[in-house]
């Protein structure tokens, strides 16, 4: 689920940072916020952690999971980066 929540950053485009107008799309922050919350209550509440067959996350768990999926983030910045210095007249 992180993965996926920090790869629709990387989807707004082929070439420019997911950090660039970062905040443009509010519908967008919204849909992950959402996704998120709905995420944790499968987590953290009773009745959906039996609905689900889910157990609580400790911490830990929580940065060791968002260290792991953030590297998407990370691998695809880089590959983005290196696409705008080789050929930026192609993504102006």
């Amino acid at each position: 689920m992180l993965f996926q929540l920090f790869n629709v950053f990387n989807c707004r485009s082929t070439w420019r940072s997911a950090f660039d107008g970062f905040f443009e799309n509010k519908w967008l922050i919204a849909a992950v916020a959402l996704s998120l919350f709905t995420q944790l209550l499968v987590i953290y509440v009773p009745f959906l952690q039996a609905a689900f067959h889910t157990t609580a996350l400790s911490a830990f768990d929580w940065m060791i999971a968002t260290a792991v999926s953030s590297t998407l983030l990370i691998v695809m910045e880089l590959a983005k980066l290196v696409l705008r210095r080789r050929r930026p007249d192609a993504y102006a």
